[in-house]
């Protein structure tokens, strides 16, 4: 049970979450969230905001008794086709890119994107995939950045050439950098941590190459992480955004139809050792009560006197619906910060919360906005609060 103060999911969201569920399909469930007159228009709407549109599609697609309208299964079957497409072409770009990396003594994982979806759901296309995610060990950043440059990418965060101090700071603050090819359409990210804050994930990532898990995907072999430290960057990863896609809900409920009760004991047991008990708390409370998840008794149990994450969980169902609407919720004009404050509940601890304000404070835009000479850098640091108040009143002015 979530907490008092829940809030209600519209009709068309509610049937999305019914139409979301792995792998059996809740005829029933569905049926009877029908009775209620649904906004087919909004329905597509609450798909392509929680990007569940190929798994919805397939769900549908198998459930032809539902009284679905045909022109909705239409527009479903073309949105799911334009994603098979995308992560075809992902694949093949993660391929090549990794093979660059290798030839130079790089090694990579791949995170999430079609090696997950092939994990979750036996399939690498049933997961709407936005982007590619690779790994790759610290020391070998600023070479791993120069080679995707150099194979067609541009870097698109940060947009803007980074001097040494900046690099160097840049890659101690954050743990990504993002690249676009704008001729494929084609977006990846590359990693050097898993979290940006390292204490939200306090993995040992050096000994995670010495047990990488291999997955053949279209006849390419990838690595990813193993099975313990996946599930948990999972629900450490949906924490941070505070679930607010139905999309990262969808795949722990995949991922915990394959495991059994003695591996979750395992992975409950790491979550404790790491103490990242209420990311895992959160996501097993919100995926037994959204998705109807099959989480053992003395899990769920466990998780439900968790009283911090019980209210994380009402937080979630709030960012989920977002302002009644399925409008990008950061694309809204507070929800930003409010996800930022409710990063300070994820975890206890001054290092964790002292991390978490750093990264606040944090913005490489004011290099680009304002270029200081290397000298007055310390600068940065208290003109933020007056960077963030001019970003946030020229938003509130551009949308009145």
């Amino acid at each position: 049970m979530l907490e008092p103060g829940t809030p209600e999911f519209p009709p068309e969201l509610a049937l999305v979450i019914a139409c979301t569920r792995w792998p059996v399909i809740d005829s029933e469930d569905i049926r009877r969230r029908l009775l209620t007159p649904i906004d087919w228009d909004l329905f597509l709407a609450w798909v392509r905001r929680n990007r569940v549109v190929p798994l919805v599609h397939h769900n549908l697609r198998h459930a032809t008794t539902i009284p679905i309208p045909e022109a909705v299964r239409r527009a479903l079957r073309a949105q799911a086709t334009l994603n098979t497409r995308r992560v075809l072409m992902q694949i093949a770009e993660a391929a090549r890119i990794t093979h660059l990396l290798a030839n130079a003594g790089i090694r990579s994982m791949m995170v999430k994107g079609p090696v997950l979806s092939l994990l979750a759901f036996a399939d690498p296309t049933l997961r709407e995939s936005q982007d590619v995610d690779l790994l790759i060990e610290p020391a070998r950043v600023h070479e791993a950045d120069q080679l995707i440059r150099q194979a067609g990418y541009d870097r698109v965060v940060p947009n803007f050439d980074l001097t040494d101090s900046q690099f160097a700071a840049y890659q101690s603050m954050q743990c990504q950098f993002a690249y676009a090819s704008r001729q494929l359409g084609v977006t990846q990210e590359l990693h050097w941590r898993l979290t940006s804050n390292p204490s939200l994930l306090p993995l040992d990532e050096g000994a995670l190459w010495k047990r990488p898990k291999p997955i053949q995907l279209m006849g390419v072999k990838f690595f990813t992480l193993p099975d313990e430290e996946l599930f948990l960057y999972l629900c450490v990863h949906g924490s941070s955004h505070m679930w607010f896609r139905l999309k990262w809900i969808a795949d722990i409920a995949a991922l915990l139809c394959g495991l059994n009760s003695e591996t979750l004991d395992r992975i409950a047991s790491r979550a404790r050792a790491l103490d990242v008990g209420r990311s895992f708390h959160l996501a097993l409370i919100l995926v037994n009560r959204l998705l109807a998840a099959p989480v053992p008794a003395h899990t769920l149990a466990s998780a439900q006197r968790d009283q911090v994450a019980q209210r994380l969980a009402t937080a979630a169902c709030r960012a989920l619906v977002w302002g009644g609407s399925p409008a990008e919720p950061v694309e809204t004009g507070w929800f930003s910060t409010w996800l930022n404050l409710q990063a300070f509940r994820l975890r206890r601890g001054f290092t964790y919360r002292r991390n978490e304000l750093r990264l606040r404070m944090f913005s490489p835009d004011d290099w680009a906005r304002l270029p200081l000479p290397r000298w007055l850098a310390p600068l940065y640091l208290p003109l933020r609060p007056l960077s963030w108040a001019i970003r946030k009143l020229r938003r509130m002015v551009s949308g009145l």
